[in-house]
């Protein structure tokens, strides 16, 4: 199980971090924006058995942020999510590997 775990924020991003039940610190996800155009999302998960819970948490998160910065239009984040250097794809909540 994972949480996410705030660490940084200002008015165009944060950085949160993404601990396990012992607080240990086993990625991130940050994000950063400019107005209603752009929006930067950023992931790196170092626990591979932790793939699963990172994809649900951060596809949940995403979908968030996506409605709060972009709208409903069909404007989509430029967004990179890896686990251990090996790219993670996002696809409407589901697992895709690139």
């Amino acid at each position: 199980m994972i949480f996410l775990q705030p660490e940084f924020c200002n008015s165009q991003g944060e950085i949160i971090n993404i601990v396990d039940t012992n607080g240990k610190a086993v990625g991130y996800i940050a994000y950063m924006y400019k107005g209603e155009n752009d929006l930067y999302i950023m992931g790196q998960l170092d626990n591979e058995g932790e793939k699963q819970n990172f994809i649900d948490v951060t596809s949940r998160f995403i979908d968030g942020l996506k409605k709060s910065i972009l709208g409903n239009g069909e404007k989509e984040p430029n967004l990179f999510l890896h686990l251990g250097g090996e790219a993670i794809g996002m696809d409407n909540g589901e697992e895709e590997n690139s």
